[in-house]
This record gives structure tokens, C-alpha cells and sequence, in this order.
């Protein structure tokens, strides 16, 4: 069976721009679906982004059997399907986009722009989207979806997150604590490693979600 937990906090202005929709697949429970989108700042519509683009990939990946969706290059058929129905809403900025499936001990996804997804397990830590692009984003209509998927082995941690929490924890801080603890322990180290010292908040929306299996 697979935990998970999540944290989300605005930081650095009014309203949080970060969006992360996780439910299990409607013809197998055990297969976590996930997408964490980080909206654009500086410029109008990107929390709506944000929202519309999860919500369309979630949306879209629960159409396909879930044996398929283990197949990375399905997964950029179905990023591509959030970034055309972002960019027709008039609406809607842009934004960031990671949509990812989880089942056993296997992982599949795609991503653009810099939020991160990171697993760690007794070989270490590995980086799954260190090789995404970043322009064009989503909502541009021509965002570039890189796939990965990986093998995951038991006790096993992924982390989704947006930049507001890598940027700001740092990667040593965010992979050493992963190997060192899991649960609500590890999101609260990696809040306390972002927060600025002087006001405890954070210098930039902050989202983090968990998917761990029992040790």
C-alpha cells in the first residue's frame, strides 16, 4: 500500500499559484495518480493555469488502463492534452506541469518547466526531471514534455515538488533528508530548511507531496 502525504503554502504573495491534484486510478487503486503544477508569477492566470492543467491530467491519464500509463511516452500525449486546454483558456496563464503514476514498484511519468520529482531508496537518490525543459510552458501550446520512469526499490520515497521548496531547502537538504527519515517527519524538515529565518514564511509558494511505501 502506498502513503501519501502532502504540505502547499503561499509564499511571497497573496495567493498560492501552486496546484497538485492525487487520486487513485478509477480501475485500479492501487495506481496512484499524481500532478503538481507550479503557475507563473508575474504575469495574470497562473494559479488558473496551474488548476486547469492538473486537473486535465489527471483527468486524461485516468482514461487510459493503467498497465499503459507505465509507459512513459503516454504521458506526454497526456501533458500535451492539459497544455492545449490550457492555452485556449483565455483565462489562464502559464505554468509548470509534472503528471506521474505510481504502482508497486514502478514509476512512470513527464514533466516540464522546474518543478522536480526526486526518489530516494537504499541506492540513493536520483533525480527524475533533471532534464526537463523550462520554456515554452505550459499554457504556451508547444511545452515540451520529457518522460522518465523508473524502478523503485523497497523502503522507497518520491517526492513531487514545486521550485519553492528545492530552491529554498536546497538539494543536499531535500535528498539527505529523504534517505534519513519519510512521513510528516520529512515534510516538516524540508518546511523548516525553506522557511526565511526572520518571518517563518516562505520566500515562494511552497508544495511537497509524498508517496512512500511501509518500511
Amino acid at each position: 500500500m502506498i502513503h501519501l502525504l502532502s504540505y502547499t503554502e503561499v509564499g511571497g504573495h497573496r495567493v498560492n499559484e501552486d496546484v497538485f491534484v492525487a487520486r487513485s486510478h478509477p480501475a485500479d487503486p492501487d495506481c496512484q495518480l499524481g500532478c503538481l503544477a507550479d503557475g507563473q508569477g508575474g504575469r495574470a492566470g497562473g494559479g488558473r493555469a496551474a488548476q486547469l492543467a492538473c486537473e486535465t491530467a489527471v483527468a486524461a491519464a485516468s482514461q487510459y488502463p493503467p498497465a499503459e500509463l507505465f509507459d512513459p511516452l503516454v504521458w506526454q500525449s497526456v501533458l500535451a492534452q492539459a497544455d492545449t486546454v490550457v492555452a485556449a483558456d483565455l483565462t489562464a496563464g502559464l505554468t509548470t506541469l509534472i503528471g506521474l503514476c505510481v504502482r508497486g514498484d514502478q514509476l512512470a511519468g513527464a514533466s516540464s518547466g522546474d518543478s522536480a520529482v526526486v526518489t530516494v531508496g537504499p541506492r540513493g537518490s536520483q533525480e527524475l526531471t533533471a532534464h526537463q525543459f523550462k520554456n515554452p510552458p505550459v499554457g504556451s501550446g508547444g511545452a515540451i514534455f520529457v518522460p522518465f520512469e523508473t524502478s523503485l526499490t523497497r523502503p522507497w520515497r518520491v517526492l513531487a515538488m514545486s521550485d519553492g521548496v528545492w530552491n529554498y531547502a536546497g538539494w543536499d537538504r531535500v535528498t539527505a533528508a529523504g534517505i534519513r527519515t519519510g512521513g510528516r517527519e520529512l515534510l516538516a524538515q524540508l518546511q523548516e530548511a525553506a522557511r526565511l529565518r526572520g518571518t517563518g514564511g516562505f520566500p515562494d509558494d511552497f508544495t511537497l507531496i509524498l508517496l512512500e511505501t511501509p518500511v
